[in-house]
C-alpha cells in the first residue's frame, strides 16, 4: 500500500496522524496562500511577522523531524491542490489518502468530492472521540478518566519521497519558538492556574504551540493530568486548578468542533460567523448599532493609541507577549462594541487585532470567542468593570 499524506496541520510525529500510519507514505502540504479565499489571503499576507515565523518554523520542524528518519515533507504552491493529488495519484499509483484535519472546516474554495480516492481524515482523539458531551466540564472529566496511551514516534513506516516539479523550494524556514521552556512554564503554573489565568502573565501561552501544530493536544492534556494527579488532585470534582486548566482544553475541542459542523473556515467573513455562532437577538442588536462621533480606525488599535488609557496598555502589553488575556479580551470586546463606527465594525475590528496582530489568533477558538463576546447579557453587551479588569490583569506600573 502506497499513502498520500496531506498535512494541514499535524507539524510533528508524536500524533495520532503519525501514529495510525504504516507502510509506504508520502508527505506533503500545500500552502493556502495559493488556494484559500480571498479573506483567508489577504490575512495570510498581512499577519503580523511573529505569526508567520512560527508558521513556517512549525512546517520547517516538521520537516526536520521526517528528514532524520529518511523521510521528507514537499510543499507545493498550487491554486488547485485537488486536481494536484489526482494528478500525484495517477502518476504515481498511491492507493491511499490520508487528509490531516485543519483546525476549521475544510476550506470552502476546495471540493474534496473530486478526489479520485475517497479520502481518510486523521485527528487527534480528543476531537474524534465517543465523548458527545457538550460542556467542558463532561468532556474534560470523561477524558480523564479513560485509560490512554501517549503517542510517540512511529517506526511502522517508510517514505516515498517526491521531487518538486517547480525546481527549489524556496518556501520560507521560519523560527519555532523554545517548545520545552512553554511547557515547562504551563506545567509551573498549572497548580496555581486558577489563580493567574486573568492575569496578564498567568497564562499557560500553549495557544501558539497547539494552533501551529507543535505540540499534540492528547499528549499534552494527559500530560497535565499526569501532573494534577501526583499533587493528589480529585479529578472526580469539577472544582480547583485543574479542572479550570483541563476545561481550557476541552473548551478548545468544543469550538473546532463547532467551526467544523458549521462549516466555517477563515474565509468566512466576522458577520457570517456572528450569524451562526450568537443568538438572533444579539445579532440584530449588532448590525443595528451605529456610533457617527466615532473616529476609531485599526490604525489606532495597531499603534495602541486610542482615546483610551487603560485599552492602549492592554494592547501594548499584549502586543510584548503575543497573547491577549481571556478577562482583557471580554472587556477590549465590550469597549469596541461601545467605541467602533458600528456593531459589525466592532468584531471586525476585534477579530483583525487577533489575526493581524497577536500570534494566538487565526484558530476556532479565537473566531467563537470573539463573536460570543457580543453576546448580548441582561439585555446589552457586556462591558466589564474597568477598574475589576485592570486589577485583575495587574499590570506592572
Amino acid at each position: 500500500m502506497k499513502t498520500l499524506v496531506w498535512i494541514t496541520h499535524t507539524f510533528r510525529k508524536d500524533s495520532r496522524l503519525y501514529n495510525s500510519l504504516e507502510g509506504e507514505c508520502t508527505f506533503v502540504y500545500y500552502s493556502p496562500f495559493y488556494f484559500a479565499g480571498d479573506r483567508e489571503k489577504a490575512i495570510l499576507k498581512n499577519t503580523n511577522w511573529q505569526n508567520l515565523e512560527l508558521f513556517y518554523g512549525s512546517i520547517n520542524h516538521f520537516r526536520k523531524q521526517l528528514t532524520k528518519d529518511g523521510g521528507d515533507l514537499t510543499i507545493y504552491k498550487e491554486s488547485d491542490p485537488i486536481g494536484h493529488i489526482n494528478m500525484l495519484i495517477e502518476a504515481f499509483g498511491y492507493t491511499k489518502l490520508v487528509i490531516d484535519e485543519p483546525q476549521f472546516a475544510m476550506w470552502h474554495s476546495l471540493n474534496t468530492f473530486k478526489l479520485t480516492i475517497e479520502p481518510t481524515y486523521i485527528d487527534s482523539d480528543l476531537i474524534q472521540t465517543d465523548c458527545n458531551y457538550r460542556t467542558a466540564k463532561h468532556r474534560w472529566m470523561h477524558h480523564a478518566s479513560r485509560e490512554y496511551n501517549y503517542y510517540l514516534p512511529n517506526n511502522k513506516l517508510t517514505f516515498f519521497n517526491l521531487t518538486l516539479y517547480n525546481g527549489e523550494d524556496k518556501y520560507p524556514k521560519g523560527n519555532i519558538p523554545n517548545v520545552q521552556k512553554i511547557l515547562d512554564r504551563a506545567y509551573d503554573i498549572a497548580s496555581n492556574y486558577a489563580n493567574t489565568r486573568d492575569k496578564h502573565n498567568g497564562q499557560t501561552e500553549l495557544s501558539t504551540l497547539l494552533q501551529n501544530g507543535l505540540i499534540d493536544p492528547h499528549n499534552i492534556f494527559y500530560t497535565m493530568v499526569d501532573i494534577f494527579k501526583k499533587q493528589g488532585a480529585d479529578l472526580t470534582k469539577n472544582e480547583g486548578a485543574h479542572a479550570a486548566m483541563l476545561r481550557q482544553f476541552t473548551f478548545r475541542e468544543m469550538t473546532i468542533i463547532k467551526s467544523r459542523q458549521l462549516g466555517l473556515t477563515m474565509e468566512n467573513t466576522p458577520a457570517q460567523w456572528l450569524t451562526k455562532t450568537i443568538t438572533e437577538k444579539s445579532y440584530n442588536n449588532l448590525v443595528s448599532k451605529t456610533n457617527e462621533e466615532s473616529t476609531l480606525t485599526f490604525d489606532h488599535i495597531a499603534n495602541a493609541n486610542t482615546s483610551d488609557t487603560n485599552i492602549n496598555k492592554i494592547l501594548s502589553e499584549s502586543f510584548v507577549k503575543g497573547v491577549m488575556p481571556n478577562r482583557a479580551r471580554m472587556y477590549y470586546a465590550g469597549w469596541l462594541f461601545y467605541n467602533a463606527k458600528s456593531g459589525i465594525e466592532a468584531i471586525n475590528l476585534l477579530i483583525n487585532t487577533f489575526d493581524l496582530l497577536f500570534t494566538d489568533g487565526q484558530c476556532p477558538n479565537n473566531y467563537i470567542s470573539c463573536c460570543s463576546s457580543m453576546n448580548m447579557s441582561y439585555g446589552k453587551v457586556m462591558l466589564l468593570n474597568k477598574d475589576r479588569v485592570m486589577s485583575l490583569l495587574d499590570y506592572a506600573e
